[in-house]
């Protein structure tokens, strides 16, 4: 299965799409921009540096995006951090808790159940960020507060021409595919072999009428495994 010669259009932000248009390259394929969403401030930038100020157990980090934005907001600290991934950990200070098997919020909040009980920890998130690792601290017996760290929105508008000569889409989040439909509409997705990063971003475009070939796990690398399936039945 190969993404060689293939024009994959990426759909994360601008800012970061530069990582998995690198593991796109690496294989071979041909990443196109097109961009369906952007970010701006959240409404609890002040409660989160405040609450960072005060002394928390531990911060929970969910994304690059939200690593970047937080220690921005919030310069050094030796407060502990727990990470979904090796990327976001990267940009995040100190000895940073990341999942042992895997990557995502399953598999952080399987590493932290047993280390969270009656611990204080923040979640600086996106807005309408997934409840899921939320609710699973909060069972492990964690206080939690989750803060709206950013806002993800849709571009104003898109080059849908790039769409024509792609020959796969590429979904690494819900709000990307939100976006999509939004910018360019559901049925452009049609003729595209289309792949998604985890099942629920796969169960949102589904939902949204786009037919997902194939879904992988929670990591980008997974995400070109499953561009890589998506486009192998397509070839000649």
């Amino acid at each position: 299965m190969s993404l060689a010669g293939k024009r994959v259009i990426v759909t994360r932000a601008a800012e970061e799409a530069g990582e998995l248009e690198a593991l796109l390259r690496a294989r071979g394929a041909i990443p196109v921009r097109f961009p369906c969403i952007a970010f701006e401030d959240g409404p609890d930038l002040e409660r989160i540096a405040e609450r960072v100020r005060q002394g928390v157990d531990l911060i929970v980090v969910s994304s690059p995006h939200a690593a970047r934005r937080l220690m921005d907001l919030i310069g050094s600290t030796s407060i502990s951090f727990a990470a979904v991934g090796a990327a976001t950990a990267a940009l995040l200070p100190g000895e940073v808790i990341v999942p042992r098997k895997g990557a995502g919020a399953e598999a952080l909040l399987e590493e932290l159940a047993p280390r969270v009980r009656g611990k204080r920890v923040l979640v600086p998130r996106a807005e309408r960020g997934t409840p899921a690792l939320i609710n699973g601290l909060a069972q492990a017996g964690a206080v939690v507060e989750a803060l709206t760290l950013y806002r993800t929105v849709t571009p104003a508008s898109g080059d849908t021409a790039a769409l024509q000569s792609a020959d796969a889409l590429s979904f690494a989040s819900g709000s990307a595919v939100r976006g999509f439909v939004r910018l360019a509409g559901a049925p452009a997705a049609n003729r595209l072999a289309v792949a998604a990063i985890g099942a629920s971003t796969a169960g949102e475009a589904q939902a949204a009428g786009i037919r997902i070939d194939a879904y992988g796990g929670e990591g980008l690398a997974d995400l070109c495994d499953a561009l890589a399936l998506a486009v192998s039945p397509r070839k000649g």
